[in-house]
């Protein structure tokens, strides 16, 4: 008697990305597979449970009542899978390889080092590195392969990029405990117009959220100086020589003891929304693949704290 045929996990692999995605060529994109080669797998699948999985309309896709329930027994073998992977590598099976991430010198001094952590206790034989620099440079190296992810601000415009969103910070004004400010409940553009502005580098992102504001209120600041970081910034309001807005995760340590004092900015306040971006081009390694899960579980926590 002849064995039955296994499924094979590609198949599934396959399946579950044209749920996620909701087309054969988004799916196929992802996977680096053609258009051909995802249907023939598809029909390899379907031929072998002897039942569509897919409904197409159009050039979308989505589940059939079968495709649902193989889509729940698909994302537990699939994780079980990755699981596995995780262990050997933890291991030192096949080898620990390497993860590259990049984002601002202040998200690497504040937000990521928690979740390294974490990362390095569950991947102890991974190699990390980590290389800082400004949203559009760290996507510059994502879209380089210097990068195998990085923190960025939205939005991203890149075809290439997967992203990953994983919640919005706030901008904030800060001052010395001393400065006038201190009992304002909240600062409007003009009142930066007679204070002294310490600035963050003109190429990030953050500074054009704040001179944006400024100016479409009529404000030109007064700039006093120009950093290129954050702790320097900060250094340079706390002894007195300006203002400054930053992003309020950057000045808690120092707002609890009471070095500086945070106020938001604006009627609505000035935020920004924050993701993972990772180059679209297959599936990713499960060293990667877990990285990114401390990151949707540990950073909105840390960019509201």
């Amino acid at each position: 008697m002849a064995t039955p045929a296994m499924l094979e996990t590609k198949q599934l692999k396959i399946f579950k990305t044209i749920v996620e995605v909701g087309s054969f060529t988004r799916a196929g994109a992802r996977l680096n597979l053609s258009q051909p080669a995802i249907s023939q797998h598809i029909r390899a699948l379907e031929e072998h449970l002897g039942v569509p999985v897919l409904l197409r309309v159009g050039k979308r896709a989505r589940p059939t009542p079968a495709g649902e329930v193989l889509l729940h027994c698909a994302e537990q073998v699939l994780d079980k899978i990755e699981d596995a992977e995780r262990l050997l590598a933890e291991q030192g099976v096949g080898g620990g390889g390497m993860v590259r991430v990049g984002g601002s010198d202040g998200t690497c001094q504040h937000l990521l080092p928690p979740v390294l952590k974490e990362f390095l206790g569950l991947f102890p034989r991974v190699q990390l590195q980590v290389a800082s620099g400004h949203s559009n440079d760290t996507l510059s190296r994502v879209l380089g392969g210097e990068l195998d992810i990085g923190l960025v601000t939205l939005p991203v415009d890149a075809d290439r990029i997967r992203v990953t969103e994983i919640g919005r910070d706030e901008l904030v004004a800060v001052v010395a405990p001393d400065h006038a400010w201190v009992e304002r409940r909240r600062i409007q553009a003009a009142d930066f117009a007679n204070e002294p502005l310490i600035l963050y580098e003109r190429e990030s992102r953050m500074t054009g959220i704040l001179l944006r504001f400024l100016l479409e209120e009529g404000i030109f600041p007064r700039v006093v100086t120009e950093v290129d970081q954050v702790e320097v910034v900060k250094e340079l309001v706390r002894v007195g020589l300006g203002v400054a807005v930053l992003p309020a995760w950057s000045v808690r340590t120092e707002v609890e003891r009471g070095e500086l004092k945070a106020i938001p900015v604006g009627t609505h306040g000035l935020t920004r929304a924050w993701c993972l971006a990772a180059l679209d081009n297959g599936a990713q390694p499960a060293a990667l693949k877990a990285l990114i899960r401390l990151c949707v579980e540990h950073l909105p926590r840390l960019l509201t704290a």
